[in-house]
């Protein structure tokens, strides 16, 4: 009963990080947004909005389409962080866990922090330049397809 309550307290009270509180989801970043006087979160939706826009990473089949069988209906929601430098993040993720496993890995590591000390290591052995990059949006590469709906995503 203890560890039911801790958890249930967890996922009820607010979270921060960076001195900033985290939205649930976008009406809870709208009222942050109106009670800090700013639009940080819906400029960070937004944001992430015009990049699923600019890459087409939606295709609408129109409010009256019919779907192939071999298409699974799946949800998307918004997940919101804060960067250490305190630029406001916002994800539209899908729940991937309804879908069936791929036959072919779709796995995206991230480097380790050894990994890069290595690399940073032997780039100045051997006198080489290094270069960096960030991937600004997850999916560029997603094939999904989205039923067209009278409402807003957010």
């Amino acid at each position: 009963m203890i560890n039911k309550a801790k958890i249930k307290s967890y996922h009820a009270g607010p979270k921060f990080k960076y001195g900033f509180e985290i939205p649930r989801d976008y009406n809870h970043a709208v009222k942050l947004d109106r009670q800090n006087g700013n639009t940080n979160w819906q400029d960070a939706v937004a944001l992430e909005m015009q990049q699923l826009d600019e890459y087409d990473t939606f295709k609408s089949h129109g409010i009256d389409a019919v779907l192939s069988p071999d298409y699974k209906k799946i949800r998307v929601h918004l997940v919101f962080d804060v960067k250490h430098d305190g630029r406001h993040k916002a994800r539209l993720v899908a729940d991937g866990h309804l879908t069936d496993i791929p036959e072919y890995s779709v796995y995206s590591s991230v480097v380790s922090l050894r990994g890069l000390h290595l690399l940073i290591f032997l780039a100045e052995l051997n006198d080489l330049q290094l270069w960096s990059t960030d991937i600004g949006n997850a999916y560029l590469e997603a094939k999904t397809l989205v039923h067209h709906c009278r409402s807003r995503i957010w």
